[in-house]
């Protein structure tokens, strides 16, 4: 069996154009992933930002999606002239 991999692309924004540098919450979030299991495996540089693409292995997950549960029977009537709607009594002419 083929091992799982996913892909994640992320825009880490620099502090300056045309720098190195990333930003304080770019830096933290990519420090999370990588901590995380993922793998830097390719960086493009843009003026405003830089583009990682990011990587992981591992089982594939089990059910991405839950079945949608079969609605309950409907409930059964309780006869004729026993409750809303029914035919009205002696006292409801």
């Amino acid at each position: 069996m083929a091992d799982h991999r996913e892909v994640r692309y992320e825009r880490l924004y620099v502090k300056v154009p045309n720098s190195d540098t990333l930003r304080t919450t770019a830096a933290g979030q990519l420090k999370r992933l990588l901590v995380a299991g993922w793998r830097e495996t390719e960086r493009i540089r843009t003026p405003d930002f830089i583009r990682v693409r990011l990587e992981r292995t591992g089982h594939a997950p089990l059910m991405t999606r839950l079945p949608k549960p079969t609605p309950p029977p409907p409930r059964p009537g309780r006869g004729p002239g026993t409750g809303p709607g029914g035919r009205p009594g002696p006292r409801g002419r």
